[in-house]
């Protein structure tokens, strides 16, 4: 599919949400070892743990349930939803850089979370990617006596990040890693899209 827009083939309507899916859906091919290092590595703060473990499941735009203190009134809508056995980890994406990101938005998020998952008695780790009004460090947001983690990347650095583990694959002796380049390279060719 991505190969069919990038090469002009068709025309995509480019957007927050096809530059989240374009790249997420791809990385969720990699093995979870590798995408975590992606994801990881691209933070501008290292809180993520070292090892995240399998990845259970991966979702775009749940909607969660917006009863209990959130500002919504129908659901709550996050961008990706990560599933880990340990911990779950919350995306919000936004399309630029340019101060989208908001204080409101990922508190809803993380309430309504806690609304779908509490019993589940996981850590969480919120990650704000592009539109960040700052690069400082956020403090943890409390909810309930919970720390949630907040992390900060934007689309430039996790690019660099799969941009560096395709050249060192490309610099693998291993054949056996090539099929992983191919899936990188669809990232790179739907950041290139957008």
């Amino acid at each position: 599919m991505i190969s069919y827009f990038h090469k002009r083939k068709g025309n995509l309507s480019t957007c927050e949400d096809s530059l989240t899916a374009v790249v997420f859906d791809t990385l969720k091919y990699l093995p979870t070892e590798m995408f975590w290092a992606i994801l990881k590595s691209s933070l501008y703060y290292d809180k993520l743990p070292i090892a995240s473990g399998d990845l259970l499941s991966i979702s775009f735009w749940d909607k969660w349930n917006a009863k209990d203190n959130t500002t919504n009134s129908n659901f709550v809508e996050p961008d990706v939803f990560l599933r880990f056995n340990e911990f779950d980890v919350i995306i919000e994406a936004k399309r630029y850089d340019e101060k989208q990101q908001t204080e409101y938005q990922m508190k809803n998020e993380i309430h309504a979370y806690y609304n779908e998952f509490d019993e589940d008695e996981k850590d969480l780790y919120f990650i704000q990617l592009g539109g960040l009004h700052h690069k400082n460090d956020e403090l943890d947001y409390i909810i309930n006596g919970k720390n949630v983690i907040i992390c900060k990347t934007n689309w430039t650095k996790l690019l660099e990040h799969i941009v560096a583990q395709n050249n060192k694959i490309k610099n693998s002796e291993l054949t056996i890693l090539s099929s992983y380049s191919r899936i990188l390279e669809d990232s790179i060719n739907g950041f290139a899209l957008h």
